[in-house]
């Protein structure tokens, strides 16, 4: 509300009054060097802070220079490539510079990481190569393994492994140009034969697989026959668990003298970061506590929020509206359809540790062909909603009877368009929810 009555504020200001003139007065005009000193410094931290799109970019950074040093000198350390000529059947393969930065749950830059990206969108299927799929453990299975974790209190760590996908073994023949800005003097001409894979190469994740596997298993582990990207180790007495994602572990069992013990021969065979205790994860957010593992995504929301404007929306009670029925609404007015896909998007990620939010974006996601108003207000109202509760998420507690079970329950005949049903499902490991599916 506003008060026209102005007589009752006091608009002097605390440390007086200065004109424009006494302040030109005060300063001094800055030399063109000074300037461009002032620019340059400016070019420089916003390049710092944020991931170059060209080596051009980054060639003059001196961090953005030492991960790629560091990138090269991982290459020739695993024997990657060797300078030859190109042999006249051959066409070689580009490579390219992408940037990286790494960063904790708190938004803090934790590492500068500078990959060479071979352009393997030009690889042939039958020539080039011939398998290409690896698996990556779904993010249900990520889920049970930190819930097994929580109920006996055992501690979640996390290893990365350093330009992974150049320690898979190639057996095809493949050839790449010299990368930019760390060309051989003299022999530019020449190409570099790979040996091992690269990033980009359509079958450098399962060559890293591969590798990886028979790694994992000439140490005595065991794939999981329900999930091809765990593998777990049974010794007297304990039991040692491991999530695979690409290149990233995530290591869990009953005894922490067998995990550092797995820690240290892993990082003899690759080259690996350590980083501890799991805390942020494919952009979860975990905390673990003495008791329980905490799962949420709440830098994630502020982030959707921030991105459409509605950080500083009035709060909803509810996702969605319990009497609420969309339809197509094809008389109904059409809105902008990339903002609308990007939004429902950004929801379906978010939905990993809301269960709360599953029914309402499923709603939301059927319209994502033709949006009109009536489902851009929907999604609306889940904005709304997840305004007043970015904080949520998942907690699993210690202890529980170890059970697996799952519940279903589906509606007949509610859908407007075509009549069919909605069936939801929910499956609970120890009374903690691991999976749902609406």
């Amino acid at each position: 509300m506003i008060n026209n009555n102005s007589s009752i504020f006091d608009h002097t200001p605390p440390k007086g009054l200065k004109s424009v003139q006494q302040i030109y007065q005060k300063t001094t005009a800055l030399t063109d060097e000074q300037v461009q000193e002032k620019y340059d410094m400016w070019d420089e931290l916003l390049l710092v802070s944020e991931e170059p799109t060209t080596y051009e970019d980054a060639a003059d950074i001196p961090s953005w220079k030492a991960a790629m040093q560091a990138e090269i000198e991982a290459i020739h350390k695993d024997k990657t490539w060797t300078l030859v000529q190109l042999p006249s059947n051959h066409k070689a393969i580009g490579l390219k510079w992408v940037y990286k930065l790494k960063k904790d749950a708190n938004g803090n830059i934790t590492r500068h990481k500078a990959c060479l990206v071979a352009k393997g969108y030009v690889q042939k299927k039958g020539i080039d190569f011939e398998e290409a799929f690896a698996p990556a453990a779904r993010i249900e299975t990520i889920r049970l393994i930190l819930a097994m974790a929580a109920k006996d209190k055992w501690v979640v760590h996390h290893l990365d492994v350093k330009s992974a996908f150049i320690n898979g073994d190639l057996q095809e023949e493949v050839y790449v140009t010299q990368p930019k800005g760390f060309e051989v003097k003299g022999k530019e001409s020449m190409v570099f034969k790979l040996h091992k894979a690269l990033y980009g190469l359509r079958q450098a994740p399962r060559a890293w697989n591969l590798k990886l596997e028979k790694s994992l298993k000439d140490k005595g582990f065991h794939k999981c026959a329900q999930e091809q990207a765990v593998y777990k180790l049974h010794k007297t007495g304990s039991i040692l668990i491991v999530g695979v994602y690409v290149d990233d572990l995530i290591v869990t069992g009953s005894s922490e003298r067998v995990i550092y013990e797995f820690k240290e021969k892993m990082k003899v065979v690759f080259e690996m970061s350590d980083l501890g205790k799991l805390s942020y994860y494919l952009g979860i957010e975990v905390c673990q506590d003495e008791g329980s593992i905490t799962l949420n995504q709440e830098r994630y929301a502020i982030k959707i929020l921030e991105t459409i404007g509605m950080l500083n929306c009035n709060e909803a009670k509810w996702p969605m509206e319990s009497k609420l029925q969309l339809f197509k609404d094809e008389e109904g007015k059409d809105v902008n359809l990339t903002e609308y896909r990007k939004i429902v998007g950004s929801l379906r990620y978010l939905v990993h540790t809301r269960p709360d939010l599953s029914y309402s974006v499923g709603v939301v996601s059927k319209y994502m062909q033709t949006p009109k108003e009536s489902h851009y207000a929907a999604v609306k109202q889940i904005l709304r909603y997840l305004k007043g509760t970015t904080g949520y998420g998942l907690r699993y507690c210690s202890g529980g009877d170890a059970k697996l079970i799952g519940y279903s329950d589906s509606s007949y005949g509610t859908d407007l368009d075509d009549r069919r049903g909605t069936t939801g499902i929910a499956f609970y490991f120890s009374g903690k929810l691991i999976t749902w599916c609406s």
